[in-house]
């Protein structure tokens, strides 16, 4: 059989991870106003703050999960079965160690989160005290049998990993809007979360030893050098993933100690938009990471100059149009979306799209530098950031409240993000020149001209309804995509693209 390409592989893999990004994010944003209205500003401040918390203590992966993905691709390349049965075994082993003491610290630290830490009403103490409970048992599952997902992501089949988890996503939510209704609030959803987390594990689990039968799912063949290349190349996914996890959780635990928990209601609902406007370009990278570390491991690091180039350029085509649309109409967005009384929410997505904006044009460098096995590079930036992070919010959450923290981030994600697309050009021995040359920035003027008119039209409607709305982000859109593909799309693109969905070659008449 006919070995599939690397382009082919990045090019479906990325059309899955759309698939995924908008669908698990309309299926959010539909259920999110039932979920806040059903629960109240509290109870579901509480939910978004030990959430926040539950994530950091799912650090406790220590970037292993990256790492295999990294090691799967690798090995999977080289047709090294032998040595991909070793590295599974030996993170499976791991991974029971770290879920254990995960699942202790979150018990443990149950009644100092719940009574000290946040400002929680002491009425709701008791379902507050579950929630904690039943996410140490979640977060120990996840840990555990997390590790089948890397390993379909590492095998290049996202569309399996990315499918599965549209239909938990869809489920999870679904049956939580149903049991909101009949009564069982904050506790029945995330119990029946839970239980849908680890039925979409169990599925990962079987589908994975479909695919690759030689591999053992029990750990029968733990080698501590293997466990020594895991750690070493984990320690810096570790700080890269703590970074990550800082994106809006650092804020909502900030805010849940300061000022009252329905602030972190609050946040999180400009959060939810500003990263939805994040993960749309986003997602044109996710693919980059193992195709970076195949194309290493058959010398082509030309190639690989070439992901990071055609990386930023994607991001940057789809970062503009998503990040401008939907600041100027946030406030109009949130209202519809929510209803009245969320207007802080929709200034705090505006705050924050300013530093995300930043941030999405540098992910296509840091997904293919850990590719390549230079995670360290990433973790330089990460502790930075972690740090610049962490004051700026603190200080301005003190001082401004609500807004502070949105600024606080804004700001460190800019000045980290401009200081990587500057440093990597070079690690990557790309001229920064070249490296601006061939993304949609170059191009800023045409570009800049859809938003102009959109910002001056939404001027004349101070409350537009859903139509205007919707006329409006459309007519700026297909603006925008008319002139980006006269002026930014290249024969490479069409090619790569019309590959996988054949109807897209209709459009290349329309190319300068």
């Amino acid at each position: 059989m006919k070995e599939e390409s690397t382009a082919r592989k990045v090019v479906r893999n990325t059309l899955f991870n759309y698939l995924a990004v908008f669908s698990i994010t309309i299926i959010r944003l539909a259920a999110m106003p039932v979920i806040v209205h059903g629960l109240g500003n509290d109870r579901f401040g509480i939910y978004a703050a030990i959430m926040s918390i539950v994530g950091y203590v799912g650090l406790l992966d220590l970037g292993i999960g990256m790492s295999l993905t990294k090691f799967v691709a690798e090995y999977d390349a080289k047709k090294d079965h032998a040595s991909l049965a070793e590295f599974l075994s030996t993170a499976l082993v791991l991974y029971i160690g770290l879920g254990a003491i995960g699942a202790a610290i979150l018990a443990g630290g149950c009644g100092l989160l719940v009574r000290q830490f946040f400002q929680i009403p002491e009425v709701l103490w008791p379902e507050a005290r579950l929630v904690v409970w039943i996410s140490a048992v979640s977060l120990f599952n996840g840990l555990t049998l997390g590790i089948f997902g890397n390993l379909l992501n590492g095998l290049q089949r996202q569309d399996i990993s990315r499918t599965i988890s549209i239909v938990n996503t869809l489920v999870t939510y679904g049956g939580a809007i149903v049991l909101i209704r009949l009564g069982l609030g904050l506790v029945g959803f995330v119990l029946f979360s839970a239980v849908m987390d680890l039925l979409s594990f169990l599925v990962q689990m079987g589908i994975a030893k479909r695919l690759v039968p030689s591999l053992p799912f029990v750990p029968r063949t733990f080698r501590l050098q293997r466990m020594r290349q895991i750690l070493n190349f984990s320690f810096a996914m570790f700080i890269n993933q703590l970074a990550v996890r800082n994106m809006g959780s650092l804020d909502k635990i900030v805010l849940g100690f300061f000022l009252p928990i329905a602030n972190v209601t609050f946040y999180s609902i400009g959060f939810t938009v500003t990263s939805f406007c994040f993960r749309v370009p986003a997602a044109a990278v996710l693919a980059s990471m193992p195709a970076a570390s195949e194309l290493q491991a058959k010398d082509r690091m030309e190639a690989v100059q070439e992901l990071v180039l055609r990386g930023i350029k994607y991001t940057g085509a789809l970062a503009v149009p998503v990040f401008t649309a939907v600041g100027i109409l946030a406030p109009a967005l949130v209202r519809l979306w929510m209803g009245d009384g969320y207007e802080a929410s929709a200034r705090v997505a505006q705050i924050l799209l300013f530093g995300y904006f930043w941030l999405v044009l540098s992910s296509s460098g840091m997904s293919v530098m850990v590719g390549i096995g230079k995670p360290y590079v990433n973790t330089l930036y990460a502790v930075a950031q972690i740090l610049l992070c962490t004051g700026l919010s603190v200080l301005m959450v003190m001082r401004f409240g609500l807004y502070g923290a949105a600024a606080g981030s804004s700001l460190a994600y800019s000045i980290g993000s401009l200081a990587y697309l500057v440093h990597s050009s070079w690690i990557f021995r790309i001229p920064l020149a070249r490296m601006m040359n061939r993304t949609v920035l170059a191009k800023v003027l045409l570009l800049v001209a859809p938003g102009v008119l959109l910002l001056a039209l939404s001027a004349r409607f101070p409350e537009p309804g859903l139509l205007q709305v919707l006329a409006l982000a459309g007519a700026y859109g297909v603006l925008y995509g008319l002139i980006l593909l006269r002026y930014g799309v290249d024969a490479y693109d069409m090619e790569k693209i019309s590959a996988v969905l054949p109807a897209v070659r209709h459009l290349a008449r329309f190319r300068r």
